[in-house]
């Protein structure tokens, strides 16, 4: 009798080890399916991307003429700028080859980021948050005290990626870094401070709807290349022999970095005009080095 209530103890036990194994799996499948059409659990990412029908951009805030002069300066050199931007000026469509460049804009204009990162701190996040502020003339950035109040949180993993040290995500989670994916070596704490915030201004931008702006049809010359740039929103580096030495100085924005942001916020869900230094005060430009901020863009 002892002998048959302890078989039955060990099948009640297995039977429930089997149950949990099948419960924990299917869990996570279901996991899986939701942050694939929701977003994670964490809400690393509480909006969807968004982009215009077919890419097109509000017709009525700029003419054809102010587009041009602007998408002349997005054209920019053999490595620096977005040569498919040029059709905005053309057809009104802002798109990469055939594909809509996305946003994370929604209908208030304002892109809400909740940092978790400890790759980024929060003070680079700020700085990153300002200079786009400044670049647009207002408020298009807010750093918020809460994930629940973010459309987008900014946070780490551990994983190795064959896609860099930083990524803007478009499946719900978020924006991105890789600590373990950075490589290089040797970099004065000031230089690797410079490289991160770029990295940093790059996915920020990347969440407001600007491309890659290092040439060519895809804004990737100089990756191809494998040339480093002076422009954060293409391939930024420093102390290297492939980097612009200027970039020693620190991160210098320009007026196509402006431009492009012009362009982007009128294709945004709530249309806005940005940047109007752009065309009056070309030679306006905002330096950052090491957590300092300096600016000639008008306010």
């Amino acid at each position: 009798m002892k002998k048959h209530n302890f078989f039955k103890i060990v099948v009640r036990i297995l039977f429930l080890l089997v149950v949990g194994v099948v419960v924990f799996f299917t869990v996570k499948s279901m996991n899986k399916i939701y942050i694939s059409k929701f977003g994670n659990k964490h809400y690393y990412q509480r909006v969807k991307s968004v982009s215009t029908n077919d890419g097109l951009v509000n017709q009525k805030i700029y003419s054809k003429a102010t587009l041009k002069k602007l998408t002349t300066v997005t054209h920019g050199t053999k490595y620096t700028g977005n040569t498919s931007l040029d059709r905005v000026s053309e057809t009104y469509h802002y798109k990469i080859k055939k594909d809509n460049i996305s946003n994370f804009m929604g209908n208030d204009g304002v892109l809400q980021l909740y940092n978790k990162s400890k790759f980024m701190s929060d003070a680079m996040v700020r700085d990153a948050a300002m200079m786009w502020n400044t670049l647009a003339g207002q408020t298009i950035v807010e750093v918020v005290d809460s994930q629940n109040k973010s459309d987008e949180v900014i946070h780490d993993s551990q994983k190795k990626t064959k896609y860099g040290v930083g990524g803007q995500s478009y499946n719900g989670m978020g924006m991105i870094f890789y600590p373990n994916d950075w490589a290089v070596t040797g970099l004065t704490k000031q230089n690797k401070q410079n490289w991160k915030e770029a990295i940093l201004l790059k996915e920020m931008g990347h969440a407001l709807g600007v491309p890659n702006m290092g040439g060519g049809l895809m804004g990737t010359n100089d990756q191809v290349a494998n040339l480093k740039n002076a422009d954060f929103m293409g391939a930024w580096g420093v102390q290297l022999s492939n980097a612009p030495k200027s970039n020693l100085k620190g991160i210098t924005t320009t007026r196509m970095d402006g431009a492009v942001l012009k362009i982007a916020g009128i294709a945004w869900p709530r249309p806005r005009k940005l940047a109007n230094w752009v065309l009056t005060k070309p030679s306006a430009h905002m330096v950052y080095n090491n957590g300092k901020i300096t600016s000639t863009i008008p306010k």
